[in-house]
């Protein structure tokens, strides 16, 4: 399992804003997913569409995740879904500046 960072990374998922229509926020991120700032109203195992857009002003990343669990007090586990490489490369390159 990879090494999770603390990210100011924004995330929008498949629209879902909240009352403030404010974007969620991830609080862990890792190759393999992340965790929001909070929970989603889908049940564990829904797949969906993120846009992630990282500190580095580039292109928001398109990546399809799932969700692994979700609790309102404790944000929402998503797990990444065929990322491609340059996906892959270009959210490896962000990580690796923040374990730095």
């Amino acid at each position: 399992r990879g090494r999770a960072v603390p990210s100011i990374a924004t995330i929008d998922v498949q629209g879902h804003t909240d009352d403030r229509g404010d974007a969620a926020h991830n609080l862990d991120l890792s190759l393999g997913g992340l965790r929001l700032d909070r929970g989603l109203p889908h049940p564990t195992g829904t797949r969906m569409m993120l846009e992630l857009r990282l500190p580095d002003r580039e292109a928001a990343l398109r990546i399809e995740a799932e969700v692994t669990g979700a609790h309102r007090d404790r944000g929402c586990g998503m797990r990444f879904i065929g990322l491609s490489r340059a996906q892959r490369v270009r959210l490896a390159d962000y990580l690796l500046r923040c374990w730095a």
